[in-house]
């Protein structure tokens, strides 16, 4: 059985891969915007713009290590515990919480905004390409969604955490 050491490091490594994919897809699409391939209807490339820079400043955020639990050996040792068990757990539950949460509202945002491309490429009598812009739209949803989510869920874990070891500290001392 792998030690959780090991499990955090090949998590983080497919975390950081995902990541570049994630930017590589949304920069491929805004790419191809400007050409005859493009996938999204002229009037998205705004939106489609603002995505690929939420999403860049979610992927520097992710991947800075900001809001990690660095510190946590001085924090616990004030507690008066080395066990530090409980913080991580809840922190990622908040990330990919507020990952998924924030992922299904922007695929359903962007196809809700995007589904007329569908209905003119049946009209057109293109159907095929009218549904395949209208996935990219939702997938690109989907995945502006994450990333923003799982930055804003980090954002969140992390004060929650700061402000609950506030107030286990301050519990603790009215005690003593």
């Amino acid at each position: 059985m792998p030690s959780q050491d090991s499990q955090d490091s090949q998590s983080s490594g497919l975390g950081m891969w995902l990541l570049q994919l994630v930017m590589l897809a949304i920069t491929s699409v805004l790419v191809l915007q400007n050409t005859k391939y493009a996938l999204l209807p002229a009037k998205q490339t705004p939106v489609l713009w603002a995505a690929e820079l939420a999403t860049i400043a979610g992927v520097l955020l992710l991947r800075s290590g900001w809001g990690r639990d660095t510190g946590w050996v001085d924090a616990q040792t004030q507690l008066g515990t080395l066990a530090n068990n409980f913080y991580e757990p809840r922190r990622a539950d908040l990330i990919s919480g507020f990952a998924i949460a924030i992922g299904v509202l922007g695929a359903l945002w962007w196809g809700l905004a995007t589904w007329g491309v569908a209905f003119t490429g049946m009209r057109r009598g293109v159907a095929g390409r009218g549904l395949l812009d209208f996935e990219v739209a939702t997938a690109m949803g989907a995945i502006t969604g994450g990333v923003v989510g799982a930055a804003i869920g980090l954002i969140v874990g992390h004060a929650w955490e700061k402000r609950h070891r506030r107030q286990r500290l301050e519990r603790q001392a009215s005690h003593a």
